[in-house]
């Protein structure tokens, strides 16, 4: 007679908390500052297009990254540290952009 399970059994192993679900090496708060700084890269740039040409990436992975739900990888916050003239670091910690300052221009 074989063996039969009477209850539900999981062989997952568990999932540090600090670590997002996919693929992404970067936490939900870098993943937040760098979706923001793709926003005011967008703006500078005119268009969700012209960031994906600027970052010599898909547009369809720009426009993913940049909705509600996406999630963006760290080669394109990488990308687009590069393309603002930043430091990775600024990016992922949320110094770059500066809260309260222009989109267009980075003044305050």
């Amino acid at each position: 007679m074989s063996p039969v399970l009477t209850s539900p059994v999981s062989w997952k192993k568990p999932r540090p908390a600090d670590r997002p679900r996919h693929s992404s090496d970067l936490t939900p708060d870098e993943q937040a500052n760098a979706k923001r700084a793709l926003r005011v890269l967008r703006l500078r740039l005119g268009g969700t297009k012209k960031l994906a040409e600027a970052l010599s990436a898909n547009l369809a992975t720009v426009e993913e990254a940049l909705s509600k739900r996406g999630k963006p990888s760290a080669g394109l916050a990488l990308r687009a540290a590069r393309l603002a003239k930043v430091a990775l670091e600024a990016v992922l910690d949320g110094t770059w952009p500066v809260d309260g300052a222009c989109p267009h221009c980075g003044r305050g």
